[in-house]
């Protein structure tokens, strides 16, 4: 009788063992779409949830396609579970979301696809997508996280002519679940705030760790588009995610694609260049790893001997980032170049309410008017004189468009004008000029404007003018003039 209820006590104790492991090792819930769908936010709380019809599996893999981890991809083409979802958040971003619940054979070749993937280059007809893989903290198990750049070519494919920021793509993986977050268009930060509000019912519902801190590795270190004291507005979204595409180019060393954006000719070691050399990529994208600074309408990154300066004040979208100087030895530049390294390279009048000054002229205050800026001290008194370029719609119907020069000896709050120039020229054509660049080197301005024909004054320009001054005795005096067809 003992002997059997001992046999009984450890075959009890077998079966438990059994059953304990066929608990431990059961698969894992599969959750049907509408169950993971539910657990996205709905409307409320800064979401708006968008039209279902919007955004789909096709939509998601033509974004994706080419450059995400081919067993990425193919989890969202071939799983059923897998859903997808689209998001407004805030003014101005829209998110899209895709999510799916892998098999256990999957979790592996998953895994080991998001920390393996690189830099990738997508080419199309009319230019392509850029996509960097980026290092840094970010969330769960595993993550893989890219930003993108969209570029132009021009007709014949053969020069980029224009690039842009495009969606931050993130993939990260929290045991048996894998999550693909596409924010439009938007810097990193922008994503990162996205991710605990999205999935925070994942990690509380599912028992997922998509909130745990994690690491995006093998990749370049990331652009630091959180300028210090920029002030709200002071540059586009557009023209921040345009800092952090120069930075990501860089890194994959598409120098050309870099220059491309250069808006004016830019201040170098020796003085103003309209083509530049870069032959450091990776220094290049070194220096827009370190913490800019805003002050006076100039944001400068320094990072040892090298600087990059970036205006504030051009005329939003046209372009988007105005690029002023690239000294790579401040050391040794000439006085010009040296200045714009300088803590406060525009001086006090940078950081003028030039809206509102123009406003005083007569110019609308819903868009600034400031096409292209120079400062540089042309009175002697250390303090640099702006030198604007100025094209906006008066009060009458007209337009003023001219150079404007003013005393940066002068109060930030009430600019003195010194000269206006070009603004009364008829130009060649009869149409007048609109001022498009200024270059300033030494004590002579060169102002390149560009003029209409007289059946078309609204159409493409069809006559690039360059005209140049010499400062002569508190003014600029014309010495000569250059036409260009460009028609």
């Amino acid at each position: 009788m003992r002997y059997a209820l001992r046999v009984l006590a450890l075959v009890v104790v077998v079966a438990a063992g059994v059953g304990l492991g066929i608990w431990w090792n059961r698969p894992p819930e599969v959750r049907s779409p509408q169950e993971v769908a539910a657990l996205l936010p709905a409307a409320g709380d800064g979401f708006r949830a968008n039209d279902e019809s919007s955004y789909d599996k096709v939509s998601f893999l033509a974004t994706v396609e080419d450059c995400a981890p081919v067993p990425v991809v193919q989890q969202f083409r071939t799983a059923s579970s897998a859903v997808f979802k689209g998001y407004t958040i805030g003014e101005e971003t829209s998110a899209l979301v895709a999510i799916v619940q892998l098999a256990q054979d999957d979790v592996a070749p998953v895994r080991d696809a998001l920390r393996s993937a690189g830099n990738c280059q997508r080419p199309d007809t009319s230019g392509g997508s850029v996509w960097t893989k980026i290092a840094r903290p970010w969330f769960g198990d595993v993550s893989a996280l890219f930003t993108t750049t969209d570029t132009t070519m021009d007709a014949e494919g053969r020069f980029v002519t224009n690039i842009g920021g495009g969606p931050v793509w993130t993939f990260t993986m929290s045991d048996e679940w894998l999550v693909a977050i596409g924010a439009y268009t938007s810097p990193l930060q922008t994503a990162a705030d996205i991710y605990p509000p999205m999935l925070a019912a994942f990690d509380r519902e599912v028992g997922t760790n998509f909130l745990q801190p994690g690491e995006s590795r093998g990749g370049c270190p990331p652009a630091d588009v959180a300028i210090a004291d920029l002030p709200p507005g002071a540059l586009s979204r557009q023209a921040i995610t345009q800092l952090q595409s120069m930075h990501d180019l860089a890194c994959q060393n598409r120098m050309d694609a870099v220059l491309a954006v250069l808006s004016a000719p830019l201040v170098v070691d020796d003085g103003v260049d309209g083509q530049v050399d870069v032959d450091d990529p990776a220094g290049f994208a070194r220096i827009l790893e370190s913490r800019a600074v805003y002050r006076n309408g100039a944001v400068t990154y320094r990072s040892g001997d090298s600087a990059l300066v970036f205006s504030t004040l051009y005329t939003p979208g046209a372009p988007p980032l105005g690029w002023d100087a690239y000294v790579r030895h401040c050391s040794t530049a000439e006085p010009a170049a040296a200045r714009l390294c300088e803590p406060d390279p525009y001086g006090p009048l940078g950081g003028a309410d030039w809206t509102a000054v123009l406003a005083e002229r007569g110019c609308g205050e819903e868009y600034p008017a400031i096409v292209h800026s120079r400062f540089q001290d042309l009175t002697g008194d250390g303090r640099p004189e702006p030198v604007l370029a100025v094209n906006c719609d008066l009060a009458d119907g007209t337009r003023l468009r001219e150079v404007r020069v003013y005393d940066g000896g002068s109060p930030p709050d009430s600019p003195r004008l010194i000269q206006a120039l070009l603004g009364d020229d008829p130009g060649p054509q009869g149409t007048g000029l609109a001022p498009a660049t200024v270059t300033l080197s030494g004590d002579e301005l060169t102002v390149q404007s560009w003029s209409w024909p007289p059946d078309d004054p609204q159409g493409n320009p069809n006559l690039l003018v360059t005209d140049g001054f010499r400062w002569q005795d508190g003014n600029f005096v014309p010495e000569w003039r250059d036409v260009e067809d460009v028609s």
